[in-house]
């Protein structure tokens, strides 16, 4: 009957309708779900570039910011080094010109020949008073002025190296400082690839295909009651009888509701799990950019200091380089006054032999002199003799104008000496004297 219809429908619009909205609300979670996996895997992929850029290069970054502060710590502890070097090699240097110099002022010059530069009689005082004449050394020909000029120059050069040095120190100290205070997160051993963004991506992708699912299915729902709605309303305005095909196409679709409904919790849940899941992914994402971006942030504060520090130092650096290269100069200097020194010193000896030598050259010499002056002299008095023998003899019978010159004496020779005998090789002006031979003839000239 018609009344038996309309109450066999209304036990099937119960359940339908309530399994409708269940499904409307489990489409509501699931759009939900949705969009929060849709916006983070949109902030998954509008932050993969930059991280991905960070990852790589916040570890090349860090690793020149690590030799760049090493090199600080080097750079400082090469200039004190070079400092303390220059100083050990000042101190050496100086002391064996000290010792050589000192050798010079023990070594006296005693030799006649050697001219000093100290009053023969001693100094005059004010007062009139004598003072002892001074010691002729050798020390006496060395320019000790300029010995304290290259000495002072050293000095000078190195207490301005240090005083660069202590204060370089004290800035890279300071920068030094600052850099360990930059808080850098350590870096995690994380794989951020594309292939991992597209493995989020295919997630979004299944939970979008799941809504689309299950909306189609509470469409089909919508469908189903909507029927319901328009036989019970047919029955009502029309009257009749619900036929028995029709009952059981609608009595099968309400007993696959809650099957149905079944389904979609499931797939809600799966949506949820996705959603949850790229959530996660899209929160850890944000926890490493946010600590590559602090590492980011920390490299750059690292390189601010120490391009701080290189400005800071650089005219100190160069002048350390001037004031270095002056030293090694000085220093250079000072080890060629030493040599030349020592060799002063050694010549001075083989001077002395060489005077000593000439002494007993001359000695020679003058014998050789002496023996000669004796034998001419016998001669010429032999040859006196015998002219004024024959003069005496012959002279009153030959005319004077048959040979006037046989009343002339006969030649004598001398043997002359040429510059002082006492006299040798000056150590100032390495002049030399000679003896020569000269002879005085009274034969007329031709």
């Amino acid at each position: 009957s018609n009344m038996a219809s309309l109450e066999t429908l209304t036990r099937l619009s119960e359940p339908s309708i309530q399994g409708a909205q269940r499904a409307r609300e489990i489409i509501k979670k699931a759009k939900e779900s949705l969009e929060e996996s849709k916006k983070d895997y949109r902030a998954i992929c509008d932050m993969h570039p930059k991280l991905a850029f960070m990852l790589s290069e916040n570890e090349s970054q860090m690793q020149v910011c690590r030799r760049l502060e090493s090199n600080l710590k080097r750079q400082l502890n090469d200039l004190e080094t070079m400092n303390a070097t220059k100083s050990q090699q000042a101190a050496e240097a100086q002391r064996e010109l000290a010792m050589v110099i000192e050798l010079l002022q023990s070594r006296e010059v005693v030799e006649k020949e050697f001219r000093s530069p100290h009053p023969v009689g001693g100094s005059t005082n004010e007062d009139g008073s004598v003072n002892e004449p001074k010691k002729h050394t050798l020390y006496d020909h060395i320019d000790q002025d300029a010995v304290d000029v290259l000495e002072k120059t050293i000095a000078d050069c190195l207490e301005q190296m240090g005083r660069l040095v202590e204060v370089d120190g004290r800035i890279c100290a300071e920068a030094l400082g600052d850099i360990s205070k930059v808080d850098i997160p350590a870096a995690e051993e994380i794989s951020v690839t594309w292939e991992g963004v597209k493995a989020i991506g295919t997630l979004v992708s299944e939970s979008q295909a799941a809504v689309d699912e299950i909306t189609q299915d509470s469409q089909s729902m919508d469908h189903h009651c909507d029927q319901l709605r328009d036989s019970i309303r047919d029955l009502e305005a029309d009257g009749g009888v619900l036929s028995s095909e029709d009952y059981n196409v609608l009595l099968r679709d309400t007993n696959e509701i809650p099957a149905i409904v079944e389904d979609m919790n499931e797939a809600l849940l799966d949506i949820q799990r996705r959603s949850e899941e790229t959530h996660v992914r899209s929160l850890q994402y944000s926890a490493f950019y946010s600590d590559s971006q602090r590492q980011f942030d920390g490299i750059a504060q690292i390189s601010q200091i120490i391009d701080g520090y290189l400005n800071s130092t650089s005219s100190s650096q160069a002048q350390f380089s001037q004031l270095l290269e002056k030293v090694e100069q000085s220093l250079g200097d000072i080890w060629g006054l030493v040599s030349w020194y020592r060799g002063f010193h050694n010549a001075y000896d083989a001077l002395i032999g060489e005077v000593r030598r000439r002494r007993q050259a001359q000695k020679a010499m003058h014998a050789v002199v002496e023996d000669m002056r004796s034998r001419l002299e016998a001669v010429h008095m032999e040859e006196v003799k015998e002219r004024a023998a024959f003069v005496d003899r012959f002279g009153p019978f030959l005319p004077s104008d048959l040979c006037p010159f046989i009343q002339d004496p006969p030649v004598q020779f001398v043997v002359e000496e040429v510059g002082d005998a006492e006299r040798f090789a000056s150590v100032q002006s390495h002049e030399t004297r000679y003896s020569k031979l000269t002879v005085a003839s009274g034969m007329p000239e031709q």
